[in-house]
């Protein structure tokens, strides 16, 4: 009987353990063909992009372009990047690169490596020393606006500003408007002919409305122990100056005039008057501060002119 059950058993079938590699090997061949598929439509999906807003005058040109990512990325690279607005005028860095994982290309990872170089139609520019500047972009769909997210490290306006790092966030909401979002470490501007003024940790929370006009839910600027914080609107006047108001206050108003005293265009008996004046209200002392037709007041004294911003 044993002999019988022997003969009767089924012979081995060794191909069945190549089924396990067949099936790597189509899963790969699926996704080699996926990734072929969609980054050619990326490319083709730029390349439209590219000409379509160039008919509007702005152009990416780049020294050398090279497309790659395979297996698992989407990967665009342009070396010496210029970005031309022909309305505005020009920024050139070193190196752009985008990149968006092939299983989520919704998400567009964008690095740019410094320096930057802007400059106006009028030649006139800034030159940004900078680590590398790391963007997100989150689409939801081809018509709504992206959530952004930019990382500024190490940042250097050559002569101008410096500061540490740098975040800003963007989203897109209701009526046309953006969400925004800032904070600044340490920063230190330079103002000609004065000393720094030195900012350990700024933010900013608003939103932008498609007027042109920046609702300001809270600002808020620390040095030390001195806070100083407001809300209010502001925007940019005809000639691109800000103009708009904030109800302002600050935790420590002796801080605050010693921080603010040299950079203040006022004489010494006007300097002398704003004292005594937000003196009485004491250490936690509020003001309007408004700009109006390129002036800067604090309540009623003019502490600065202001300058358009291009």
């Amino acid at each position: 009987m044993s002999v019988a059950m022997k003969e009767q058993k089924p012979a081995p079938r060794p191909w069945r353990m190549l089924f396990p590699l067949f099936a790597v090997l189509a899963l790969g061949l699926a996704w080699s063909a996926y990734w072929i598929i969609a980054s050619s439509l990326a490319q083709k999906a730029v390349a439209e992009r590219r000409a379509a807003l160039a008919e509007r005058g702005q152009r990416l040109d780049c020294s050398e372009e090279r497309w790659g990512g395979f297996p698992f990325r989407f990967e665009f690279t342009c070396a010496d990047p210029v970005l031309t607005a022909d309305a505005a005028g020009t920024a050139q860095a070193s190196r752009l690169r985008a990149v968006a994982m092939a299983y989520n290309p919704w998400h567009l990872l964008l690095l740019v490596d410094g320096p930057t170089r802007l400059s106006r139609r009028d030649g006139a520019g800034l030159t940004l020393n900078h680590d590398g500047i790391l963007a997100s972009l989150r689409f939801r769909d081809q018509t709504t606006p992206p959530d952004v997210s930019i990382e500024i490290p190490k940042l250097d306006i050559v002569g101008w500003y410096t500061a540490d790092d740098i975040l800003i966030h963007t989203r897109p909401e209701a009526d046309g408007a953006m969400g925004l979002a800032l904070t600044a470490s340490m920063s230190n501007y330079q103002p000609e002919g004065r000393p720094p003024l030195t900012v350990a940790a700024g933010s900013l929370l608003g939103t932008l409305r498609a007027d042109g006009t920046l609702s300001v839910a809270n600002i808020a600027l620390q040095e030390g122990q001195t806070i100083y914080k407001g809300q209010g609107e502001v925007r940019l006047d005809a000639v691109h100056r800000i103009a708009g108001q904030l109800a302002t206050e600050t935790n420590d108003f002796d801080g605050l005039m010693r921080i603010l005293e040299p950079h203040l265009d006022m004489t010494p008996d006007q300097f002398a008057g704003l004292k005594a004046m937000m003196g009485l209200l004491g250490q936690n002392s509020k003001a309007n501060l408004i700009a109006q037709d390129g002036a800067l007041y604090i309540g009623p004294f003019k502490v600065a002119d202001l300058l358009p911003l291009y």
